[in-house]
């Protein structure tokens, strides 16, 4: 170490040193009886934190935002219900004539044959002349009905019952006046679709 800068410093590759806590004492500018004397503890003031001017929504604030999200769930839920009614009823609406169309003849030969008393001897049935050409063949097929059974046009081609009557009683069967009965009571506002 032969620099002027490093000339200070305590040489280690010398054996002629002083051991190492001497060594730090000469360094300390120590004599070896001396102790070390504590450096004074400076405290520094710590700054002060700056809490920012909005740390984020109130409680008020927070209750309006549930209140709010609360009316909004409440909201597209009454939607949801509304949308779903309106469809069930569009649907029915149009599925329902059709199938009235469709198996309502087989529905009244089945129950009629049931509903008239056997010793009944005439049965008179009037509806539409489409129902009757459909009730025709199912009331020819019944042993029971076949030779008792009269079938009559309606005189209001609009009217969509099938009527069946006998000399001491009678049953009158309308699917539409069902079909919208249903309907009302689904939603009352409603009325009936017409296609």
């Amino acid at each position: 170490m032969s620099s002027a800068l490093l000339s200070s410093l305590p040489r280690f590759d010398l054996e002629d040193q002083p051991p190492a806590a001497g060594r730090l004492k000469a360094l300390l500018g120590q004599t070896p009886d001396e102790k070390p004397q504590a450096a004074p503890l400076v405290v520094e003031p710590v700054a002060a934190v700056e809490v920012p001017a909005n740390p984020g929504p109130t409680l008020a604030e927070a209750e309006r935002l549930v209140a709010d999200l609360s009316g909004l769930m409440k909201r597209l839920e009454r939607d949801s219900r509304e949308q779903s009614m309106h469809v069930l009823q569009s649907l029915a609406a149009r599925l329902f004539p059709e199938l009235s169309r469709q198996f309502l003849a087989e529905e009244i030969g089945q129950h009629i044959g049931k509903l008239v008393p056997a010793s009944v001897p005439a049965v008179e049935i009037r509806a539409r002349q489409v129902m009757l050409d459909r009730l025709e063949p199912i009331v020819r097929r019944n042993t029971v009905l076949s030779g008792r059974c009269t079938l009559v046009p309606a005189t209001a081609p609009e009217d969509t019952r099938v009527e069946v009557s006998w000399k001491t009683g009678g049953v009158t069967f309308d699917f539409e006046g069902l079909l919208a009965a249903c309907l009302a009571h689904l939603d009352p506002a409603q009325t009936l679709i017409e296609e």
